[in-house]
């Protein structure tokens, strides 16, 4: 890979990573609801599974993705739903109390949640066509690949968690916390809007 391959890739990945989606949305509100400490097991399951999926993605699962629509428009409708559902919840808690609030995202849960994550998804698929050979798998390139996401990713979830936990000492009462969340479940769908035009 070229320099200004390198640079240009460097710098798509970059902003994608920290741009407001899914992923950063979701850390920003756990972080807020339930404190920087609980939302360890999502920041890391966002981390690691993000990470595993540029992998295998750039070992051949973007090309299938790009070869069969069907099977990435089936990931995204998935993701959609679960985004929706995840909003609505989102939207509904307001309480302070955080025994009786709905839990964190567990590790796992994260992990898996990179698989229909619409914006993570086209991500990884517009940066595999864009910066490799589909004729071949070049090692190096894979490599790059994996080590810039992964390093913008832990960045970016730093960021969208640590801003969660400072905008949480804000949130004294019940009406701001709903206010909050209420602000949090709609960027989470307007996120996620261009992927369901994408789809009409």
């Amino acid at each position: 890979m070229e320099l200004t391959e390198l640079i240009s890739l460097s710098l798509f990945a970059t902003v994608a990573a920290f741009t407001p989606g899914p992923n950063n949305l979701l850390l920003a509100a756990s972080s807020a609801n339930f404190g920087l400490r609980a939302t360890w097991p999502h920041m890391a399951g966002v981390i690691i599974g993000f990470t595993l999926l540029v992998a295998i993605a750039a070992f051949g699962l973007g090309w299938l993705l790009t070869a069969i629509p069907m099977l990435q428009l089936i990931l995204r409708l998935i993701g959609l739903v679960l985004i929706t559902l995840i909003a609505y919840r989102l939207l509904i808690s307001h309480t302070l109390e955080r025994q009786n609030a709905t839990r964190p995202m567990r590790f796992i849960e994260a992990v898996l949640f990179q698989w229909i994550n619409p914006k993570g998804v086209v991500v990884i698929i517009s940066a595999i066509s864009a910066y490799t050979d589909p004729a071949s798998i070049v090692l190096s390139e894979v490599a790059i690949l994996i080590t810039l996401f992964f390093w913008v990713t832990v960045g970016s979830v730093l960021v969208w968690a640590g801003a969660g936990a400072f905008i949480a000492r804000k949130l004294t009462s019940q009406r701001r916390l709903a206010w909050f969340n209420r602000t949090a479940a709609s960027l989470l769908l307007l996120s996620v809007a261009p992927v369901l035009l994408d789809l009409v």
